[in-house]
């Protein structure tokens, strides 16, 4: 996988950010969760596309709130030109159980 995001992620990535600023864990959150609304997200995408300082700490917190998210693995190459596996992250359709 390259280890550029997608355009069309991009787009919706900026529109994210600008409606869910702030650096907390409760805003990163947010912006995680919006986007796994419309795609799956790999920890590359969620940290320089979102702002995600940890991904799989935002994803737990997510999970424990009721989300239903799956991680699958993914090998991505990252700007130095190393391989890494990554999660990639996917929130199931249907109803969701969470806490406010």
């Amino acid at each position: 996988m390259d280890k550029k995001i997608p355009p069309h992620k991009e787009a919706a990535f900026q529109e994210i950010n600008r409606n869910f600023s702030g650096d907390d864990a409760k805003h990163q959150c947010e912006r995680l969760l919006q986007a796994l609304k419309m795609y799956s997200i790999n920890t590359y995408e969620a940290s320089r596309g979102l702002g995600v300082y940890h991904p799989p700490a935002r994803i737990l917190q997510l999970r424990k709130k009721g989300y239903p998210i799956d991680t699958v693995w993914q090998t991505i190459v990252a700007e130095n030109g190393d391989t890494h596996r990554v999660g990639c992250y996917l929130l199931r359709s249907g109803d969701h159980r969470h806490e406010s």
